[in-house]
């Protein structure tokens, strides 16, 4: 089941995120939204998950709309920061989200698949940034999605601990859109990098083709010094 950006648009304010944006991602395929802080791709993110609607344009996600396949329980997302319910353990707050996606999964499948047995009973307020990422992984998967969208998953995380989560991610086989800043990352992790540039779609294709496109270079230097 495809998900698509049809000629989509998002201002806010006066400030346009997105200009007609196009993309076709089909079921079992992963691909990275790749572009320097302030390029559009959180945007894209929330329009995929129907927190946001496009001014023009349209947003189809599994082959309906974004708020069906959420209201359904297709789809997972671990967004860059959420509220975690700071006085609760791991345990209990990973309970919850397979509580919500009616059992889908057990706690211990989850808190094994997120890396996250031995702090099971760890208040949350008491973990690193990386860890809490792992939570947000973990409420994420909790419903056995069959899309995955993922904004920026890795920021907190260390070497090790990414390509751990990045194991995880591939051991489940989903359909996975995710958003990053980091080159090295989408070249490693996605079978196609879709390439935003101040809100526009400058290049997509495989991660050989955009390393290898001398067009890109400004697009790509944006990304190593971290510009917006």
């Amino acid at each position: 089941m495809d998900t698509c950006f049809d000629r989509v648009s998002y201002r806010y304010g006066s400030v346009q995120a997105l200009t007609e944006v196009s993309f076709t991602v089909p079921s079992g395929q992963t691909v990275a939204l790749l572009g320097a802080n302030g390029a559009g791709k959180s945007t894209a993110v929330d329009l995929l998950l129907g927190l946001k609607r496009p001014n023009t344009g349209t947003v189809t996600v599994l082959n309906g709309s974004p708020q069906d396949a959420v209201a359904n329980g297709r789809v997972g997302a671990m967004l860059q920061s959420g509220g975690l319910p700071t006085d609760s353990t791991v345990k209990e707050v990973v309970d919850l989200a397979c509580r919500l996606y009616g059992k889908r999964r057990t706690s211990k499948e989850v808190l094994d698949l997120a890396g996250l047995t031995e702090l099971q009973r760890r208040k949350v307020d008491a973990l690193s940034g990386g860890q809490a990422q792992r939570v947000r992984f973990a409420v994420a998967m909790a419903g056995r999605p069959e899309l995955l969208f993922l904004d920026e998953p890795t920021v907190a995380l260390d070497f090790k601990s990414r390509r751990q989560f990045w194991r995880a991610v591939k051991e489940e086989g989903n359909t996975v859109i995710f958003a990053t800043h980091y080159l090295d990352e989408a070249d490693e992790y996605a079978d196609r990098v879709i390439v935003i540039d101040q809100g526009r779609v400058i290049a997509d294709g495989s991660p050989k083709v955009i390393k290898g496109d001398t067009s890109l270079e400004h697009a790509l230097v944006k990304l190593t010094e971290g510009a917006e």
